[in-house]
């Protein structure tokens, strides 16, 4: 499946939004973008051992870098069902819509892995920060 990145116009709003944004939803927009990219990068940085508490954890390393892969492959599973909803806006945004594009759209089960998928990556993340949680104690 294509990532949002490789998608022409992921991204891109079809239509004007109902009110003018300001400079603020601007900025929100660009941090979670950085949220994303920082993610990402990550996963090709080394992780350091956090400071205070956690350094006192039993295998933080490890522990550190399957959290770190959650991350990852949640907001992996996020690009993905974001470049559906991107595909299915700009779709409805044709101005010769046709049945037969929404009815692509319709069969596309590939956004139904990448729901359960960020569900499992979900769950994962959640029991490993409750594996962190008991282990700081």
């Amino acid at each position: 499946m294509d990532t949002a990145a490789e998608i022409p116009g992921c991204g891109e709003v079809a239509a004007e939004p109902a009110e003018p944004t300001n400079a603020v939803d601007r900025r929100d927009s660009g941090a979670r973008r950085r949220a994303r990219d920082l993610l990402m990068d990550r996963g090709v940085r080394p992780s350091k051992v956090p400071e205070g508490a956690l350094r006192r954890v039993r295998d933080i390393e490890n522990l550190i870098l399957f959290v770190d892969d959650d991350l990852r492959q949640t907001a992996l599973a996020m690009t993905r069902i974001e470049a559906f909803l991107s595909k299915t806006m700009r779709t409805l945004g044709e101005p010769d819509l046709r049945r037969e594009q929404i009815a692509e759209l319709a069969r596309d089960l590939e956004v139904l892995d990448h729901l359960d998928q960020l569900g499992e990556t979900l769950e994962s993340l959640r029991r490993r920060l409750g594996k962190l949680a008991m282990d700081m104690r």
